[in-house]
């Protein structure tokens, strides 16, 4: 079983993450190192102190001597430096959204060992590919919301958009099948992992792969014997009126439409228009399934733009 070392900026973390923290890493083997960075005698790290205390997190404290420096990450570097020499971990898990991990990263995985990073999907994107994987916290832990307008916008966060991912799949399809081949799912799934670090159905509000990849009216997954494979759906099958849809939309985002006035835009144009017969479970998530657009936040308002 790998050997884990958690080490845990705890000045750039929200304490309320830490359960999804150790529950994700579970799945990747046995920590063996868990240790957490600060300034511990500053009262705003109090609830750090007590979870450290549960979870028997090992406090490392740092006094921040000037304003403009912080001992927190140099001492997490120095740590995980020692520990790489050592040998006595194989995957480091930095918990942070902090570009300056950036090089510590990729010199771990100089070093031969696995990175996962996790934060929060504002992180540096630097950081986030300098990773073997990443996981955004506040997509895991978050509830779905069920009202498009709510929805969290790709654009604004390092989330790759996934237009991007879609894409992928589709590229993927096509070279399985120039070898004659089909795409098995698992191997789709691996591949996006591999492709793009921070990929994980959770962050586009899907607790399954499969599902994730069966909201798309362009895929389909089937079954042969006892593996699951992804083909491209028939196209015949496309609701009445679709292309026109998507080349309206297409036309109406080169002058930034704002996705609300957009929703009623295509109701009153295309009554017969629903979204969720295609498989979508927001108009938003069928948006973001033409690759030509995009969705970006301003304010508390979301708006759909060129690609």
């Amino acid at each position: 079983m790998d050997r884990i070392a958690v080490l845990i900026d705890a000045e750039n973390t929200s304490v309320k993450y830490i359960e999804v923290v150790l529950k994700e890493l579970k799945q990747y083997g046995d920590i063996s190192v868990q240790r957490m960075y600060g300034d511990f005698s500053n009262p705003v790290m109090s609830e750090w102190s007590k979870k450290g205390l549960e979870y028997a997190i090992v406090p490392i404290h740092q006094a921040r001597y000037t304003a403009s420096k912080n001992a927190s990450d140099i001492m997490l570097v120095i740590d995980a430096m020692d520990i790489l020499f050592q040998g006595s971990a194989d995957i480091f898990c930095i918990v942070s959204s902090d570009s300056d991990f950036t090089r510590l990263a990729s010199r771990l995985r100089e070093g031969g060992r696995k990175v996962i990073g996790m934060g929060k999907s504002d992180a540096s994107k630097s950081f986030i590919t300098a990773c073997n994987e990443y996981k955004f916290l506040d997509k895991i832990s978050e509830e779905e919301n069920d009202s498009f307008e709510a929805d969290s916008g790709m654009e604004s966060s390092a989330v790759t958009p996934l237009g991007e991912i879609k894409n992928a799949i589709n590229y993927m399809i096509q070279q399985a099948e120039s070898r004659g081949e089909m795409l098995e799912l698992g191997a789709a799934k691996s591949q996006l992992q591999r492709e793009f670090a921070d990929f994980d159905e959770r962050n586009y509000g899907y607790s399954l792969f499969r599902k994730f990849i069966e909201e798309d009216t362009k895929f389909v997954v089937g079954k042969v014997g006892s593996r699951a494979y992804i083909t491209r759906r028939n196209q015949d099958k496309k609701q009445d009126g679709t292309d026109s849809i998507e080349n309206f939309i297409i036309e109406r985002a080169k002058s930034r439409a704002e996705l609300a006035s957009l929703g009623k835009e295509l109701h009153d144009k295309y009554p017969n228009f629903k979204y969720k017969d295609l498989g979508y479970s927001k108009l938003s998530k069928y948006i973001q399934s033409i690759s030509k657009v995009k969705i970006t936040n301003k304010g508390n308002k979301q708006f759909v733009e060129q690609r």
